[in-house]
């Protein structure tokens, strides 16, 4: 099954950490045996409410082919981690070749 993901990271960490935290993500998936088809880090951007005391959020965005149970270890980490803000995961039918808009606008 094809899958797209966003996961929202604490704006309190630094870039670096908040990028760590993805690369986990990513390496968690690829050891289930995922296969991730493309990725996109969105960067610090203001949420539209609080989340855990956060105002603010690291964005990353992923389109993955994998078994969905993987998604039940994520949804563990963010409710224990409080580092870790949102995850949303939801079926695609095909991975967009083209950038997404955020990444566009954020170049520009």
């Amino acid at each position: 099954m094809l899958y797209e993901n966003v996961f929202i990271f604490s704006g309190q960490l630094s870039k670096k950490s908040a990028e760590d935290k993805f690369k986990e993500c990513l390496d968690e998936i690829k050891k289930t045996g995922g296969e991730v088809l493309k990725e996109e880090a969105w960067g610090l951007r203001d949420l539209a409410y609080k989340i855990k005391k956060n105002s603010k959020g690291y964005y990353f965005m992923i389109n993955c082919q994998c078994n969905p149970k993987i998604f039940e270890s994520f949804n563990i980490k963010v409710k224990q981690d409080l580092s870790f803000l949102r995850l949303m995961t939801i079926k695609i039918k095909e991975v967009e070749k083209e950038p997404s808009p955020l990444v566009e606008s954020k170049e520009s």
